[in-house]
């Protein structure tokens, strides 16, 4: 029996590029495949002829004899012929191709570049078809000594009966031995009852039932209950004097309910001496071949799955960023106007309102940017279990005396390397929902493991690659989720809930923290029999981060310092200059990375503080940081951003040590923020 990881395989192609990935993937895909390279056709044909190969891959455009006719020559060769070829292509398959590729006797296409996943299906595929291939070719073989040896046998018969009735004799013997040893399943039906009148081992092997219980059922006894009418109407055709056969796709299901897929070829066979009409059914496994297919299919689900969350998070990132900017300028006029003396009661309230709803939008799109994975944080290794052990107390508040938490941890840290807030939100999201999902109370359960994955498990969501890794688990005993539900739940704005109960974020912001720490969630759930969510972190080296105690403010200059603002955008610097000039700053401004350090150059009193944003033109904020420390070691910085994807942030993430502050923010912040990183920048005492 041939098996793709002990298999021999040919790869015939004029780039040296293509032939080393395909030794890569092969190599690391099959570690006991042989594998074989010949730069052209010609060399191709000689190697398979010498080798043997079980597999040939194919490219299609090379110089001298192009794939179609290597593949012509390759299938005109007696012992070539069932070596399945599997065509290499650039291009996308067309009509034309197909045609050409498939009279050329080729078994299937592969389409660069390489998928390892596509290349590894196909290629334990075509070990099957050739698995196939040497036993339809040694069934054609002893048909053809049958036939022969049975045309011999008339001939005797006619020269002398009493040979003719010996070689009869020998004949059913033989027949019957066929019969027995069948590679394919062999089954006689009786027309009127549909009950099985003869089987072979293999067909009682491909149903799971002995013989002697098959003489006593029928075909519909044990045949999927979606699958009887197809059957039926075909078996009518033939009453009906069709054709004379047919071919379908059908399940039968075993005892304990497994089901097994299988090739049926049926025909009417006439009666005689007495007899009713039967039917001679031919059946194939083809299970492990469904199983492939279901396979594929799932695959390309989830990678469709993976570019659709990949596009709305690009689109809600963009959004959110965008938006950040003009909630800055909105939310900073605003308090310019609260604190203007002269605006009296009712303009007072309206502004208010306004601050307010510019804070919660500034709250919708912080939860945007972190569906985006565009939303800076700042990861530090953490335990797990203080993480679940910590917020016990204010979970159970949260989720009521009727639902019981429990949480379960383990015995040696679990770390990761994480924001410690965005992981409270996660939990925080994850219980609410599962709170939402039990009405009438149930059990919530929260558990922290260690685990090894020793190969890439795919899902719906993504990928989890081999490593070690801390896994979260969110379980609850609801209601549990359709599978509609669950390939929908982490997009945003999807929601289940009333209008009035819920934006639509909460899963979608778990998910974006969750793949900017780069962990992967996986969700677990069926109607009436709850929810499982999982997430996996990769497991962290060092020792847990704390957080140090806030800075104790010292005045050490009677002014208020001065402040270098950069941001190419003027309507923020415009509003931070005002409200940092009106609280007693001296305060310069620049567009550019490059106009503010030709300003530090000449600028001669010192500059205690810069706030700039961390994406300009040609030099980003980090970069500005970098050159700065060099030229004033004394320098603070304080970063600030509605978001960056730029490469100087790993996945929006900034080290601990660095000071940040988030777009949209309040000009009252951005001063308390300025004062506690530089104590120079603490203005005069107001009178």
């Amino acid at each position: 029996m041939i098996t793709a990881e002990k298999m021999k395989i040919l790869a015939i192609d004029d780039g040296q590029d293509t032939l080393d990935t395909l030794d890569s993937a092969i190599a690391h895909a099959f570690p006991a495949a042989g594998f074989l390279t010949a730069t052209d056709g010609p060399k191709g044909i000689d190697l398979a002829l010498a080798e043997d190969p079980d597999i040939i891959l194919l490219d299609i455009s090379m110089p001298g004899m192009d794939g179609y006719e290597v593949c012509r020559r390759l299938k005109e060769d007696a012992r070539l012929r069932n070596i399945p070829v599997v065509f290499l292509t650039a291009l996308k398959p067309d009509e034309e191709i197909y045609e050409k590729a498939f009279e050329a006797g080729a078994e299937a296409f592969i389409v660069k570049p390489l998928e390892l996943w596509e290349l590894t299906v196909q290629i334990r595929t075509m070990a099957k078809i050739k698995a196939a291939n040497i036993l339809r070719q040694t069934e054609h073989d002893q048909l053809e000594v049958m036939t022969a040896q049975r045309t011999h046998e008339i001939a005797e018969e006619l020269a002398a009966r009493e040979k003719a009735l010996e070689l009869l004799h020998k004949s059913e013997a033989l027949f019957k031995t066929v019969f027995a040893v069948a590679p394919m399943g062999i089954c006689l039906i009786d027309s009127k009852t549909g009950k099985f009148l003869s089987v072979n081992p293999m067909f009682s092997k491909i149903v799971g039932r002995t013989a002697e219980e098959l003489a006593a059922a029928s075909w519909k006894s044990i045949t999927h209950p979606d699958d009887i009418k197809t059957q039926s109407d075909n078996l009518a055709s033939l009453n009906a004097g069709s054709e004379g056969l047919f071919q379908l796709e059908k399940r039968y299901i075993k005892p304990g309910g497994a089901v097994v897929w299988v090739s049926l070829t049926a025909a009417p066979l006439p009666a005689y001496s007495g007899s009713g009409t039967r039917y001679l059914g031919i059946v194939e496994d083809i299970s492990a071949g469904k199983a492939a297919e279901q396979e594929r299919v799932k695959l390309e689900e989830q990678f469709r799955q993976s570019q659709k969350m990949e596009t709305a998070g690009s689109l809600a990132g963009g959004i959110a960023h965008d938006f950040n900017n003009i909630l800055s300028v909105i939310l900073s006029y605003c308090e310019f106007l609260l604190k203007s003396p002269r605006l009296d009661d009712p303009c007072r309230a309206d502004a208010e309102e306004i601050k307010k709803a510019g804070l919660r939008a500034a709250a919708l799109t912080r939860q945007l940017l972190i569906f985006s994975r565009k939303q800076v944080v700042q990861p530090k290794v953490l335990d797990v279990n203080q993480t679940i052990l910590g917020m016990k107390t204010m979970l159970r508040r949260l989720i009521g005396e009727d639902i019981k938490l429990s949480a379960v941890t383990t015995e040696s840290p679990a770390l990761i390397k994480a924001d410690p807030g965005y992981m409270e939100q996660v939990l925080l999201n994850l219980c609410v929902n599962a709170r939402d999902a039990m009405p009438k109370g149930g059990k919530l359960i929260l558990a922290a493991s260690l685990a090894r994955v020793s190969e890439a498990h795919i899902h719906l969501n993504g990928t989890i690659e081999p490593g070690d890794y801390v896994i979260l688990s969110v379980g609850d005993t609801g209601g549990g989720m359709s599978a509609e539900t669950q390939a929908h739940i982490f997009e945003p704005f999807f929601t289940t809930k009333p209008r009035d109960k819920g934006t639509g974020l909460g899963l979608s912001t778990v998910h974006g923290i969750i793949k900017q720490s780069g962990g992967s969630i996986v969700v677990y759930s069926e109607v009436g029999h709850g929810t499982v969510f999982k997430i996996y972190f990769p497991q962290a080296a060092g020792a847990v981060e704390t957080a140090e105690p806030p800075a104790v403010v010292k005045t050490m200059y009677a002014g208020g310092g001065t402040i270098l603002v950069v941001d190419d955008d003027s309507s923020i610097r415009t509003p931070i200059r005002r409200a940092l000039a009106q609280d007693g700053f001296n305060v310069l401004e620049a567009s550019s990375a490059e106009g503010a350090l030709a300003l530090c150059k000449r600028h001669k009193s010192p500059i205690h503080l810069i706030l700039t944003d961390m994406v300009l033109p040609k030099m980003n904020g980090s970069e500005l940081a970098a050159q700065l420390a060099l030229m004033c070691p004394e320098i603070k910085v304080l970063f600030m951003s509605g978001y960056t994807d730029h490469a100087v942030l790993a996945q929006g993430m900034l080290d601990p040590d660095k000071n940040f502050i988030q777009k949209p923010f309040t000009l009252d912040a951005l001063i308390q923020k300025a004062r506690g990183i530089c104590p120079a920048c603490t203005p005069p005492h107001k009178h």
